[in-house]
């Protein structure tokens, strides 16, 4: 078996640092680490003396908008790894994730969610290490709770997150890859899941744990306010379903939008202040 790690980023070059070190501290090195860099190059100088290669790649939106999906299609392009395993740059790999994504992906063809875990201000910053990021991090409510050695099969293909996942090669490409008619922030990582599903490749839970480095977040996202309208139509016209509403109802709250599902309206009324934006903005952990 052969495994690739992908990795997308934007800046946030500390947390890539951190993301290595963690690699550092596997029981298990990927066959490769693949790093796109989006609307930037990317930059390894400092990485040196691994147990695998680097490979480094670029792909340019206009600028703006994070081009998420064009970004991981083209990290999974590049592999040469028989199963493919994605990680954002704001994880770090707990010792055992690699080897626990490998153990699954080798025994069943599904979707496999590792298991995301968030840690508090600060406690990435000096020196740490793994056993003291385990002691400190904690579950998201929304995601199972998974013992040690524990797997959980699901049909709630909505709590899929892309932050931390691995998949056999020839599934991704099965189902589509990634669709990259989402634009931006928003829709495209439950668009995955739900391609999954239509292809009738199962979804399960598998504690490869990954620790998720702390960063305020916009709550609702007004800062991507356009671009999740956008792909939430997108989303509706493709599945029937309308999905982020509880952003969208937020969104209809500050009077932004016009969002009445029931009857299938969706409309972009004015862009958010800036004191909008930053009054959303919020220190809770990221995803919370």
């Amino acid at each position: 078996m052969s495994l690739s790690l992908l990795t997308i980023v934007r800046g946030r070059q500390t947390h890539l640092a951190n993301q290595f070190r963690g690699l550092c501290q596997s029981t298990m090195s990927p066959t490769e680490w693949i790093i796109v860099g989006m609307d930037q190059d990317v930059d390894v100088s400092e990485f040196r003396q691994t147990k695998f290669p680097i490979v480094t790649a670029r792909v340019d939106g206009d600028g703006k908008r994070l081009p998420l999906a064009e970004a991981r299609n083209q990290a999974a392009e590049l592999s040469r790894g028989d199963t493919l395993i994605f990680l954002d740059v704001d994880c770090i790999p707990s010792a055992h994730m690699i080897e626990r994504f490998a153990e699954v992906t080798q025994t069943h063809a599904r979707l496999w969610m590792g298991s995301p875990r968030y840690l508090p201000e600060g406690v990435t910053k000096g020196n740490w290490d793994l056993v003291e990021l385990d002691r400190i991090a904690v579950q998201h409510p929304l995601q199972p709770c998974l013992q040690e050695n524990e797997q959980l099969v699901s049909s709630r293909y909505e709590l899929f997150w892309s932050l931390c996942f691995a998949i056999r090669k020839d599934d991704f490409e099965r189902l589509g890859k990634f669709d990259e008619q989402y634009r931006g922030y928003g829709g495209e990582d439950t668009d995955f899941a739900f391609s999954a599903r239509r292809i009738g490749l199962p979804f399960a839970f598998v504690d490869a744990v990954a620790f998720h480095q702390y960063h305020a977040v916009y709550k609702p996202p007004m800062n991507h306010l356009v671009d999740v309208v956008s792909n939430a139509r997108r989303f509706r016209q493709k599945w029937g379903v309308w999905p982020m509403e509880s952003w969208l109802s937020a969104f209809a709250n500050e009077g932004l939008v016009r969002f009445d599902p029931i009857n299938d309206q969706l409309e972009l009324l004015r862009k958010p202040t800036s004191d909008q934006i930053e009054q959303s903005l919020t220190q809770t952990p990221a995803g919370f």
